[in-house]
């Protein structure tokens, strides 16, 4: 008992140090797991690793639970052990120097009667052996014998019982101590055993995470298949990017809108890109009064469209070949080679924006203005979109193949005649300047030889190819064979 308050005191130094420490562990493991997050944070900005990112969150917040578990370990450690064994100390130092004191005060009373006994036990001896009648000293010898015999029993009795106590008292400290401590371990094996639970969930998940360093999400290669084709538009050799899957359907024009709402009373009616209408010039007719009379609105108007654009409109029946021979009657201006070398780009097909389109935040989709010209990069369209490069901004990308016509011979020669007439500088009004009728009569015939697109978009009054233009030069220089079939 004498080892047991100064060792019980260093257990309780150690115990403080040993919490001091801990809770130093807590604070750099704070740290430690908000730069976790930080890495977190920055792979989930990342394409190719955002999965990892959230993995690494799920991390920090595992930790971070079990860092919980084990603040609430210290403060069972603290509360629990180390603050009981200081009360535990200080009031069993003040009750062991009252204990110790009284059973040395009784222990000394106790001997001192003894040895009382012992002394005149031998004073008694002394007398009797100096007298001549000895026997008379003889009962009283026997007296203090049997004195001395008692109060050496009650001393021995009152030391074994001390003892006894002494040993009780003693294991009942280290009682405590052993509770304590046992109470300081069910919270360690709380925070142990919420450890595991979680890791063992989780890690499996995780080691999948980064099973295939190599392997891109397909969020990632989607990206990357976007970027080549971005890239595409200044690296002509690179792949060409698939068009957006699943992307929201593009507005309808307004011109188209407006003359989309009467197609159920039409027979049929002409198509932008890939068909054409029995009745093309008299819907020309309706759609260049209207589009006369809508370009003095507002340009504001033209944002909100009625519906939206829908690639699996059926396709129109092909124009009758009477009118190959209404529109040959007017032709007066043989083929050039040379106006007609301007059609196809380095032996790709030109098309003329009908409409503005604009790309917004795709990087694959391509931006152009009305009236601007693409050159065809590929040989045919995709679910009603085609890939090209706009010869104004030389970018590529995809764009809605109904937002645009084909340019044929006698667009690209009154291309020429225009850029021509610019250049000298001499011709003031554009309007006045009527360019060359072009020759119909093959073109036409190439009109129903070509393929048509299954997903094109109907619009009145846009026939393929030359149709536009032709039927409005039509309508200027009329002969009476074309006037009898156009009013039947």
């Amino acid at each position: 008992m004498e080892q047991f308050n100064p060792c019980l005191r260093n257990f309780i130094a150690m115990g403080k140090s040993y919490e001091k420490a801990l809770t130093s562990v807590t604070y750099a493991a704070k740290g430690y797991f908000d730069a976790l997050v930080r890495m977190g944070e920055m792979a989930s900005e990342s394409q190719g690793s955002k999965d990892l990112g959230e993995v690494l969150f799920q991390m920090a917040e595992v930790h971070r639970q079990i860092q919980i578990q084990l603040e609430e370990m210290l403060k069972s450690f603290h509360n629990e052990l180390l603050t009981e064994l200081e009360k535990k100390v200080e009031l069993d130092a003040r009750y062991l120097n009252a204990a110790l004191k009284k059973y040395q005060m009784e222990h000394k009373s106790k001997g001192e009667s003894l040895e009382k006994c012992q002394a005149e036990l031998k004073k008694l001896r002394r007398k009797s052996q100096g007298s001549k009648h000895p026997s008379k000293y003889g009962d009283k010898e026997m007296q203090y014998v049997e004195a001395i015999s008692n109060k050496q029993g009650e001393l021995d009795s009152y030391i074994a019982e001390g003892y006894k106590n002494a040993l009780s008292e003693e294991r009942r400290r280290y009682c405590f101590l052993v509770d304590r401590q046992c109470a300081v371990a069910k919270n360690s094996s709380s925070y142990y055993g919420k450890g595991k639970e979680l890791l063992s969930q989780k890690i499996p998940v995780w080691q999948q995470a980064c099973a295939e360093p190599s392997k891109l999400p397909d969020r990632a290669m989607f990206l990357a298949q976007q970027m080549s084709g971005a890239a595409g538009a200044h690296h002509p050799g690179m792949a060409i990017s698939e068009p957006i899957p699943g992307a929201k359907p593009l507005p309808v024009p307004p011109e188209l809108a407006a003359l989309r709402a009467r197609k159920s009373a039409s027979a049929g009616m002409p198509v932008v890109n890939g068909a054409a209408g029995a009745h093309g010039g008299q819907d020309y007719q309706q759609w260049m009064e209207g589009k006369a009379a809508q370009g003095k609105a507002s340009p504001h108007s033209q944002r909100h469209g009625g519906e939206v654009y829908s690639n699996t409109l059926p396709v129109r029946k092909v124009a009758p070949a009477k009118s190959k021979t209404a529109l040959t009657e007017t032709r007066t201006l043989p083929r050039s080679s040379s106006m007609a070398a301007g059609l196809e780009r380095n032996g790709r097909t030109r098309v003329q924006a009908v409409f503005s389109h604009a790309a917004g935040d795709n990087g694959t989709l391509l931006s152009f203005s009305e009236n601007d010209v693409i050159t065809l990069l590929v040989p045919e369209a995709r679910d009603g979109w085609h890939y090209g490069e706009n010869e104004k901004t030389r970018m590529r990308g995809w764009f809605p193949f109904s937002y645009t016509r084909l340019i044929s011979d006698a667009d690209g020669n009154s291309m020429n005649l225009h850029t021509k007439s610019s250049s000298t500088g001499n011709l003031l009004e554009r309007d006045n300047v009527a360019p060359p009728v072009p020759d119909y009569g093959l073109h036409v015939g190439a009109l129903h030889s070509r393929q048509q697109r299954p997903y094109s978009m109907a619009g009145p009054g846009f026939a393929q190819v030359g149709l536009l233009r032709n039927t409005h030069r039509m309508w200027q220089r009329p002969s009476q064979k074309a006037r009898r079939e156009l009013s039947s």
